[in-house]
């Protein structure tokens, strides 16, 4: 076997372990460390024993293995005794190195929830709204300074949600007219300053499916 032909193979087989390690790495990343969920666990259930007086469970945790949550990636997910279907995060915050709660954001999250939901099935219909996901900043109670046990409503509030509505059908000509309208009246009526909104569909298209609608207001 002459020199090139050798050279060649050795330099596939060196591309072929490292793509191999890629691919470890990779999933490695994307995959939970079970130890890590354990210890947020202990940590969460800790903070709660000292910050709150209502009962509360850790029922689950969160692994952002995405990256959408740039406060953490690792969270517990509480449930309250007081309020079936609220659920909030307790996490190590990556910045500031110490636990803080989602409180504040979740109940914001919940108040704008049933604020768009009634004018979207306006809108759009009650049998057409396949999933809304709401989300404010995990640690705005943190930077407003709210108590958890006094919140304000977010009206007037200095905070911007991310919005995605998913609509169970295709794109028609008036939805992004809708949407604005919506975007409008968040702004007057609740006094949001700001955020984003994505208006999706799930038609079920294999090839050319309909483009979202975004929107940053």
């Amino acid at each position: 076997m002459d020199a090139k032909k050798k050279a060649l193979i050795a330099g596939l087989i060196i591309v072929f372990f490292l793509l191999i390690g890629v691919f470890y790495l990779s999933y490695l990343g994307l995959t939970e460390d079970s130890g890590q969920a354990e210890e947020v666990i202990d940590d969460a259930e800790q903070y709660l024993a000292d910050h709150f007086d209502q009962q509360t469970e850790v029922v689950d945790t969160l692994f952002d293995n995405t990256g959408v949550y740039e406060q953490f990636r690792y969270a517990a997910i509480v449930e309250t005794e007081e309020h079936d279907h609220f659920r909030f995060l307790v996490y190590y915050h990556n910045q500031y190195d110490e636990f803080m709660d989602s409180y504040v954001a979740e109940t914001w999250e919940y108040e704008l929830e049933q604020f768009l939901t009634a004018e979207l099935e306006d809108r759009f219909g009650t049998d057409i709204i396949h999933d809304m996901w709401i989300t404010y900043p995990k640690d705005i109670g943190h930077h407003l300074n709210i108590d958890r046990n006094d919140i304000p409503s977010l009206q007037g509030q200095s905070a911007k949600p991310i919005i995605r509505v998913t609509l169970d059908r295709g794109q028609e000509s008036d939805d992004e007219d809708h949407m604005n309208e919506i975007i409008s009246l968040m702004r007057s009526e609740l006094d949001i300053p700001g955020g984003s909104f994505t208006l999706g569909f799930n038609d079920n298209a294999l090839i050319f499916s309909d483009r979202n609608i975004r929107e940053e207001f």
